[in-house]
């Protein structure tokens, strides 16, 4: 599975770096064919919706009919959460609240959206509520603490004055100031981090404090890099 905030035509060639390396795994350990079946899945949340196609052989363009039958060819599954109406996410409520949040996520009208994402709250327990809270805090478009509040008054008011004094308020509050502190050059930094994790493993110390030292123009090199990398060598180079 591929996680998507916008659409990227690269994407399918990840899911073939995927596939290879899922059922080249399978076969050094179990050896006997037939091999597994592997579903590539996109899992796409971007507000305005998955605009490129799920083939792979697209991306070779025009090819003449009789090579056709030689070039690799899947066809990867979507799940286009703007596409989905907000009662569809799920039949589970805990999971449709937590399938919201990240549909809304990146919608510039988030705040303005707050008693839509929220709505299952007074259902959830207060955990829950507080894990969505801590995502929104985190989503590139800004909500403020006065319009959250507001929203949980409406939605929960038996508990929003204790959400947000317990966990809501100092969180926001606190991640406002550091987001504004540390600028653009450490917020890619961090999503290098995110993406390294995801790519290839857990990223040692030293090289963290690498990355978060570095200057943006290195750092977005080392994105570009990332994007395919399958070892830290290949994005850093050797010491």
């Amino acid at each position: 599975m591929e996680h998507k905030s916008s659409p990227d035509e690269a994407t399918r060639l990840q899911l073939l770096r995927y596939i290879a390396r899922i059922l080249t795994r399978w076969y050094k350990v179990h050896k006997p064919l037939p091999l597994p079946p592997v579903l590539p899945l996109v899992a796409h949340h971007g507000p305005e919706g998955w605009t490129v196609s799920c083939e792979f052989q697209d991306l070779f363009g025009a090819v003449p009919e009789p090579l056709r039958p030689y070039m690799i060819s899947f066809r990867h599954a979507l799940v286009d959460f703007a596409a989905i109406e907000d009662n569809a996410l799920s039949a589970n409520l805990r999971l449709q609240a937590f399938l919201k949040a990240l549909k809304y996520i990146l919608r510039r009208d988030l705040a303005e959206r707050l008693e839509v994402v929220l709505a299952e709250g007074a259902r959830l327990s207060i955990v829950d509520v507080v894990q969505i809270l801590t995502y929104i805090g985190k989503s590139p478009v800004p909500v403020s603490p006065e319009a959250l509040r507001e929203a949980l008054q409406r939605l929960m008011p038996d508990h929003a004055e204790e959400i947000m004094q317990g966990f809501g308020q100092k969180y926001f509050e606190e991640g406002i100031a550091v987001g504004e502190a540390r600028g653009e050059a450490r917020g890619k930094a961090g999503a290098l981090v995110r993406l390294l994790e995801r790519r290839i493993g857990a990223v040692p110390e030293a090289l963290r404090a690498r990355i978060f030292a570095a200057d943006q123009t290195s750092i977005e090199a080392w994105l570009d890099r990332a994007i395919e990398a399958t070892e830290f060598e290949s994005v850093f180079g050797r010491n």
